[in-house]
Parts: structure tokens; C-alpha cells; sequence
């Protein structure tokens, strides 16, 4: 029996987001029973004498709560997955009021000072986490990804092969990220010039406005249960998955999650060459890496489109990657182990 069998965790969330049910999913793994409560429901929960797992929670009106844990003599592991010091009004106005405002930093601060350990997903972050809480243990866990559920789906809808379809289509899963769209743009302008009804580009959530009503573009609007989001995306089955990012200030700290999902469901991607894409995609093998110029993006979808051998390669090299470091079933255990571990230490001061 592994060491966290038997144990039954604590999940405290901000609330019910996509992030949440990722953090669920991973520590499914490790524990053999594990409740999840969003900040409103606390009330009533029993905190002590299991292990008790803190993601994102920063809302000033839960600043006592730090404390009161530590009274009691809970020590949590707190996850973190954004860099939530660094968002600026260039990032998102509206969040940037909130995160920079000084009781949600110092609420941020005492979640991160009581904590027996940080958890990241994104080693850059992690190491911001230590330089900025030099006393406070961090470490970085490799995400997960469910690649049983995903083999099952692609069973469901398989992969295009090389002989199918007269139409490449390119996919974008996204929140709204108004700065790529100066990059987003000239690429599918491009495309629909020069290949006309051959590509269609489809964007799940947000796409820049100025693509609306374009030939060859469609919009999903976002899927807020993770289950059917994966289950759409794989079936629509892309031939090609694309992931800008500026990778400047906050953005340099997130997590892999468009590799570890185009990966996970065989779609061949093409990669701003910035972290966290330049330390986890092999260029040419497992995905592409570009500079953010519309000229190389163009250039480098175009290889893929013209080439079903070349993005067949990279799926089968990227699904491998992905299955060998990122399966659940492991990244799970790791966490769970991670969250004992930090805590046994504690414990035993």
C-alpha cells in the first residue's frame, strides 16, 4: 500500500473553475478519498487530522482563515498555478484591480507564509515563489494530463489520417488573450487569401474580433465542464492546434496545459517559442517552435499543411511525450506524495 492510500484529503478552492476540477483530478490519484469545497461552502468542514490542500484562495474576505488553520494546528499544502503578484492592467484590466489591490496581496501573503509547502505546475513560478518566500518551501510538480480518458475518446473520434479530408483545420481552445491578437490575425488573413476554403480555423472560447464573420472561421463558445470541453475538442478533430503566447511578465509562468492537452490528443501544435513551451516542446519532433512574428507562423503552418507525414510524426511524438511524463495516474501520486511528505516534516519539527 503506497503511503497516501488510506488518507482522506481536503480540497479548499477558490471556486468551481476548470483549475479546480484539475487539482481534483490530480490528487484522485494519490488519496483514496478526497472532498472539495469552494470557499463559500468551508463552513462546517473538518480540517484537522487529514491532509488539507489550499488552490488559488487569495479573497481578502477569507484573510482569517491562514491563521485559524495554523491554530489549529493544520499545516497545508497551497497551489498556486498563476502568478497572480505580476498581473497588470496590460494583462486584464478588470483582474489586475482585484490582485493588485492591497488586501489581496497581503491575504495572497499570509496564504503563502502559513503554508507547509507551495505547489506549482511551472517551475519558473516556482522559483519566483522562493525568491519572493526565501522561508517557505517550494516545489514545482509536473502536471497531469488523462491520457486513458483521451485514448478512449480518440477511439470515439479517431485522429484525420492522411488520406482524409480535402480541409486542414486548425483549432485554438482559449480564454480571451486580446494580446495575441496582432499576431492571430495577419496568420488567418493569410491563409484565407491564399488558401481559401482548404483551411478553416476554429477558435473555443474567445478569437480576436476582427476574425468575426470571415469565411472559414468558426467560434465555439467555451465549455465550462472540463469532460465535455475534452470531448468536443477531440472531436472536431484538428489536424493542426496552435498556442501564441507573448510569454512577458505574468505569462512566462504558466503552466504547459496547450502542449500537455494538443499532445495528449494527438493534435500536432505549433508553440510561441517562449516559456513554458521552450522547456517542454522538442522543435520538429514533439511540436514547433516559433518566435512571435506573423511571417514565422505563417511559415511554419505551412509545413504542417502541406505535410500529413510531417504532422502524423509530431502527434505520435508529442502523444508519447506526454504519456511517458504527464500521465495522471503518476503525476497524481507525486502530488499526493508531495502534500504528505511537506507535512510530515512539519509535524515532525
Amino acid at each position: 500500500m503506497s503511503p497516501e492510500e488510506g488518507h482522506r484529503a481536503l480540497l479548499i478552492a477558490d471556486s468551481d473553475i476548470p483549475t479546480t476540477h484539475l487539482v481534483a483530478r490530480e490528487l484522485r490519484e494519490g488519496f483514496s478519498s478526497l472532498e472539495v469545497r469552494v470557499a463559500p461552502d468551508i463552513f462546517g468542514a473538518v480540517v484537522t487530522g487529514r491532509p488539507v490542500i489550499v488552490s488559488r484562495l487569495c479573497f481578502p474576505r477569507y484573510s482569517w482563515l491562514p491563521d485559524h488553520l495554523s491554530r489549529e494546528g493544520v499545516r497545508y499544502a497551497y497551489f498556486v498555478d498563476d502568478n497572480f503578484w505580476e498581473i497588470t492592467p496590460d494583462i486584464d484590466v478588470r483582474l489586475a484591480q482585484f490582485f493588485r489591490h492591497p488586501a489581496t496581496v497581503e491575504t495572497l501573503d499570509a496564504f503563502v507564509r502559513h503554508a507547509a509547502v507551495v505547489l506549482t505546475w511551472s517551475q519558473p513560478l516556482r522559483d519566483y515563489v522562493a525568491s519572493r518566500f526565501p522561508d517557505i518551501p517550494a516545489e514545482f510538480v509536473a502536471p497531469g494530463f488523462d491520457v486513458a480518458k483521451a485514448a478512449a475518446l480518440l477511439q470515439r473520434h479517431r485522429p484525420p489520417t492522411d488520406a482524409e479530408d480535402a480541409v486542414v483545420r486548425i483549432g485554438y481552445p482559449t480564454t480571451p488573450r486580446p494580446r495575441v491578437s496582432a499576431l492571430i490575425v495577419p496568420v488567418v488573413e493569410h491563409f484565407l487569401r491564399a488558401y481559401g476554403r482548404s483551411v478553416t480555423f476554429e477558435f473555443i472560447g474567445w478569437m480576436p474580433e476582427a476574425l468575426g464573420g470571415l469565411p472559414n472561421v468558426v467560434f465555439h463558445p467555451w465549455i465550462d465542464d472540463y469532460d465535455k470541453y475534452l470531448e468536443f475538442k477531440v472531436s472536431r478533430r484538428w489536424h493542426i492546434g496552435i498556442a501564441p503566447l507573448i510569454g512577458d511578465g505574468f505569462e512566462k509562468y504558466k503552466t504547459n496545459n496547450k502542449y500537455r492537452e494538443y499532445g495528449g490528443c494527438m493534435v500536432p501544435g505549433v508553440y510561441s517559442d517562449v516559456s513554458p513551451f521552450r522547456e517542454t516542446v522538442d522543435d520538429g519532433r514533439t511540436g514547433m517552435l516559433v518566435e512571435n512574428d506573423a511571417g514565422a507562423w505563417i511559415g511554419a503552418l505551412e509545413k504542417l499543411v502541406a505535410s500529413p507525414v510531417l504532422r502524423s510524426a509530431i502527434a505520435e511524438g508529442a502523444f508519447d511525450d506526454v504519456r511517458r511524463h504527464h500521465d495522471l495516474r503518476t503525476t497524481g501520486r507525486h502530488f499526493a506524495d508531495t502534500v504528505l511528505t511537506r507535512a510530515r516534516q512539519v509535524h515532525d519539527r
